[in-house]
């Protein structure tokens, strides 16, 4: 099993893998060509890099993704990056990248107005995958889950789960913000992973953002020694590790949870999860203000939530698949609780989420209203 890039030309040699599909068998790969539509920013990304190369301005967006990418990164590399991107759309269609980028020739920017302009139809085939689902929970039957085994098979092929979770408004609902506090309780490992010696490793990273911009995002520790059948209580303490979400909310949170083994990414890779994690909080809370003020017909707005949190996550993970070993994730989930799924979630006390990683292994995360 070759290991996690630590060079400039292994991050390289990655990325041409990645768009030549030449290591299409490998998990990480998998996923970014599973999740394709939902790649729109890292295509973003290398065009701009590509636009950089040949000494080309650069629109908003473009500078937004290079600035990004330079925390991961060091600046130097991403010319290397634009030759690259530029070389394999010479070729030919990329597998791993939507058209609405790859068929903009390099020579002409792509603008935040491109992208709004391209979000309908990749709205579209984002909503059309098995592991996105949306789910209105008033339709839900006294103690169903909210996933379903088809689902949760999709997200082990797929490698990711998006899930949105709708409601009609209550009458009875007159309060103007929620104040919300959300902690991760205990994990229980329903299958460890395959082809590994010995127990499994796990920690998780989160992030959280509401739509009145309130973030949070953390790693927990590393829970080691973990066997088919147990179960392991997150540490505890108040605004610190645990806690998704601390604070206010009117009716939209988006939330980012990775369940990560650790196995032999570098050390310098944590701090760039971290740093992924909290710019996902920022997206998360520009997602859930967005189709807060823009949307009003509740079925577009579902899709385009999952849609928006899609498009964020491919960003994430297509940047951290640059630094990690192909077995190192789990599985991630990003998940759109509405208002009215956190009223119930308080009404409730606890509720649980299936982390189906296929031969990566399975767990089931419980999150407690606290």
């Amino acid at each position: 099993m070759p290991g996690a890039p630590r060079t400039a030309t292994e991050r390289l040699d990655r990325l041409n893998a990645a768009l030549s599909g030449t290591r299409a068998h490998s998990r990480a790969d998998n996923r970014m060509r599973m999740n394709r539509p939902g790649n729109i920013l890292f295509g973003v990304l290398l065009h701009a890099a590509a636009r950089l190369d040949q000494g080309l301005p650069l629109t908003d967006l473009e500078q937004r993704l290079i600035t990004q990418a330079g925390k991961y990164m060091p600046a130097q590399e991403l010319p290397a990056f634009g030759r690259a991107y530029r070389e394999a759309v010479a070729r030919g269609s990329i597998a791993v990248l939507p058209q609405a980028i790859t068929d903009v020739p390099v020579e002409k920017g792509f603008s935040s107005a491109d992208l709004t302009a391209a979000l309908p139809a990749l709205t579209q085939e984002i909503n059309a995958q098995d592991n996105v689902r949306v789910v209105d929970i008033s339709k839900l039957g006294k103690d169903e889950p909210v996933d379903n085994d088809d689902y949760t098979a999709a997200m082990a092929r797929y490698g990711r789960g998006i899930t949105i979770l709708n409601a009609p408004r209550q009458e009875s609902d007159t309060q103007s913000l929620l104040d919300v506090h959300i902690r991760m309780y205990r994990f229980t490992a329903t299958r460890e992973s395959s082809g590994e010696a010995g127990s499994d490793e796990i920690y998780w990273g989160v992030s959280a953002g509401s739509d009145t911009t309130a973030r949070r995002s953390f790693k927990t520790r590393e829970y080691g020694s973990v066997d088919t059948g147990e179960t392991h209580q997150f540490d505890y303490a108040y605004r610190k590790e645990t806690y998704v979400f601390s604070g206010t909310v009117d009716r939209h949170l988006s939330t980012e949870f990775e369940c990560w083994e650790a196995d032999s990414s570098p050390g310098s890779f944590y701090s760039k999860l971290i740093e992924a994690l909290s710019d996902f909080s920022e997206h998360a809370a520009d997602t859930s203000s967005e189709i807060s003020q823009f949307y009003d017909n509740e079925t577009r707005k579902a899709a385009a939530w999952a849609a928006l949190l899609a498009v964020g996550a491919g960003l994430l993970s297509s940047l951290l698949s640059l630094f990690i070993n192909d077995d190192d994730l789990v599985l991630a989930r990003s998940i759109g609780f509405s208002r009215e799924y956190l009223m119930d979630l308080q009404r409730m006390e606890q509720d649980w989420w299936d982390f189906n990683g296929g031969d990566g292994g399975r767990h089931r995360l419980f999150l407690k209203f606290a």
